[in-house]
């Protein structure tokens, strides 16, 4: 489903298939949940509600069921951030092993 970008301090993205009824957004932390049943005219309140996030949680949370569509981040995310959660570690294990010697 195409996303289009809102001016939202919540929200990065919404999208709205009107062959399925479903309304796509994506928060902003990278989160994106797809809500089912949503009417064309849901949507359109979306786009012009001056507090989009503010719509959300009181027209649309809590009254369409939705999945979390989240995509799975890149192989070279999780890489890198593997790689940083080891870099701290041993930079924690010489920090902590040279504390309890004496000269």
């Amino acid at each position: 489903m195409q996303r289009e970008p809102v001016s939202s301090s919540a929200i990065v993205s919404a999208g709205y298939d009107s062959d399925t009824h479903q309304l796509e957004i994506e928060f902003h932390g990278g989160r994106v949940y797809r809500y089912f049943g949503v009417p064309p005219g849901a949507y359109a309140f979306l786009r012009r509600a001056s507090s989009k996030g503010g719509y959300v949680s009181r027209m649309i949370e809590g009254h369409y069921p939705y999945e979390e569509v989240t995509p799975e981040p890149a192989a070279q995310d999780l890489l890198s951030a593997l790689q940083g959660s080891l870099k701290r570690g041993v930079d924690q294990n010489e920090i902590g092993a040279g504390q309890g010697e004496t000269d």
